[in-house]
Parts: structure tokens; C-alpha cells; sequence
């Protein structure tokens, strides 16, 4: 297989000086990657894609929007107390993966979902799986914040309420609170709880989502670049929310930040068109990538 390079200075000069699109290169010089390699990515991912005691066991998930395939035959386990970072160029699969781990391509007219997702050695596409609580057990998180238009107090109340998780007002206080205090959140708005909560601040926004997800008692959060729409402070927040949270809750994280996904994540998954290509420790995937596509993405070469 021939590997695609620069243009060196005698290219340069053979091709009238058309660096731009020569060789298939971008105005950056990076190179656009050809469709042939697209045979390189069939089969078993590189690196490590089991684990021991996983909470997500997923093997040979494939996703078809109607007559597109936007997954294939993924597989790969979820740790527990542990975060997995999901890399990728835009459209490479990993958002359609997260979707999957809680059923919200269910919610995707044609869409279809085909191999084994495990949660706890359970399937979660079985026919008698209550969807309901599976998502109770399942927290999400959006790359856009959504608080409801209700209080603060009420963002965090709705999935306790939903889900009958409490007896009584005193005992739903206390999820509300614990909740926002695990978010990092109740310092902040312990005195204005009756506020509505699309009056915070964005990253404020995300941080009541996330206790509004923790407030279900998940044990998966899954969070779809819960970063993108913030500022490096408000990034910083919800980064060590994150490291904070991972001690309780197995975490899957969409990210276009491969410095957030090296900072926040233990293990990193690496998905180009559709398939995974490689998954293994964060610092082994970074530093000593056993695959070319995976190289070439972190470097820089390509994207």
C-alpha cells in the first residue's frame, strides 16, 4: 500500500506551484484521505477494545440510517469508574456509538440498529427492555445545555418525580441537593432555587444537566461534546466535574478536543468512517498509536 505524503519543493515545482488540491492536499497541506484506505479499517480494532468486568459489552454494533451506514461492526467495552473518549473527524461515527448506549436512535425514523449492546450482561435491544428505565439508567448529557423552562429546583426535581424515586418532599430536597451539589452547582444557586434555569450561564446550563442527569442515579453518563458551546473557564468546570464523577460512574465522551480527550479520559477510542480503528489507554493511543489512521489523525496529518 503506497502512503500518501507532502509535497516536497521538486513536486511543488513539477506541479505549477498548485499546492492547494495537488495530491490531494488541503490549502493546510494536509492531506485529504483517499477512499482506498477504507479497506485498512475492516475487522478487529487496534489496541484493546476488552476489558475486564466492563458495564457496556458492545460486539459488532452496526447502525443504518435507512440505506446509509453510519456504524460498523464496532466493538468494544465500556469500563467501569473509568472515562472513554470517542475521537474523530466530523461524521466518523462517534456521536451515531453514543446514541446507541442509551436507544435514542429510536427516536431516528429509519433507522436500525443491529448487534449486541450488553449493560450488566443485559441486552438493551431486548423486546421486554423498558426503554424508560433503561434511560434512567443511562444519564445524557447534550453538546448544547437544555434546561427545561422551570426552576432550578425543578430541572433537577423532573426525573426523581417521573421515575417515583422519592416518598417524600423532604427526600426529593435532598436529591435536588445532593444532586447540584455533586454537579458543583449548589454554592451557586442554593439561595435562588425558584430561578428559572435557562437564566444561568451557559456553563452553569450544563452543570444543572448534568445534576439533572445524576439525579436518576445512573451508572452511565454519557456526555455528546458537553464542552463545544463553553468558554475555557466554563471548560475547565465541567472537565473536573468530570475527573470527579468517573470515581462513581462509568463515562463515554464525544469530544472534537483531543487535548480535552487526552486530559479527561483512561481510555480512548479512535472512529473513522463509520468503524472504530483503534481503542486502548489514553497514553498509549497519544503517544504510541498502533494505527496509521489513528497517527495520522492525532498528528495533525489529516482531518
Amino acid at each position: 500500500m503506497q502512503e500518501t505524503t507532502r509535497s516536497d519543493s521538486s513536486d511543488h515545482a513539477a506541479t505549477g506551484g498548485l499546492l492547494s488540491g495537488a495530491l490531494g492536499t488541503k490549502p493546510s497541506n494536509r492531506v485529504h484521505i483517499p477512499a482506498a484506505l477504507s479497506g485498512e479499517l475492516a475487522g478487529r480494532p487496534a489496541g484493546e477494545p476488552e476489558v475486564a468486568d466492563p458495564v457496556f459489552s458492545c460486539r459488532q454494533v452496526t447502525v443504518t440510517y435507512r440505506d446509509k451506514q453510519a456504524l460498523i461492526d464496532v466493538t468494544v467495552d465500556i469500563a467501569r469508574s473509568q472515562v472513554l473518549a470517542c475521537i474523530g473527524p466530523s461524521g466518523c461515527g462517534k456521536s451515531t456509538f453514543l446514541r446507541c448506549l442509551n436507544r435514542m436512535n429510536d427516536t431516528i425514523p429509519g433507522a436500525h440498529v443491529s448487534g449486541t449492546i450488553l449493560l450488566d450482561g443485559q441486552d438493551i435491544y431486548d423486546k421486554r427492555q423498558d426503554v424508560a428505565r433503561l434511560r434512567a439508567r443511562i444519564g445524557m448529557v447534550f453538546q448544547k445545555p437544555n434546561p427545561f423552562p422551570k426552576s432550578i429546583y425543578d430541572n433537577v426535581a423532573y426525573g426523581p418525580r417521573i421515575h417515583q424515586l422519592t416518598r417524600t418532599r423532604a427526600e426529593l430536597d435532598e436529591l435536588v441537593c445532593n444532586s447540584l451539589q455533586r454537579a458543583g452547582l449548589w454554592s451557586e444557586v442554593k439561595d435562588r432555587l425558584q430561578s428559572l434555569g435557562t437564566g444561568l450561564s451557559g456553563g452553569q446550563q450544563q452543570r444543572l444537566c448534568i445534576a439533572r442527569a445524576l439525579a436518576v442515579q445512573p451508572e452511565v453518563i454519557l456526555m455528546d461534546e458537553p464542552c463545544s458551546a463553553l468558554d475555557p473557564i466554563a471548560t475547565a468546570h465541567i472537565e473536573d466535574l468530570i475527573e470527579e464523577l468517573r470515581r462513581t460512574y462509568a463515562i463515554v465522551i464525544v469530544t472534537h478536543s483531543m487535548q480535552q480527550a487526552a486530559r479527561v479520559s483512561q481510555r480512548t477510542a479512535y472512529f473513522h468512517m463509520g468503524r472504530l480503528v483503534e481503542v486502548g489507554e489514553t497514553d498509549q493511543v497519544f503517544t504510541n498509536p498502533r494505527h496509521r489512521l489513528t497517527e495520522d489523525y492525532i498528528t495533525g496529518r489529516f482531518g
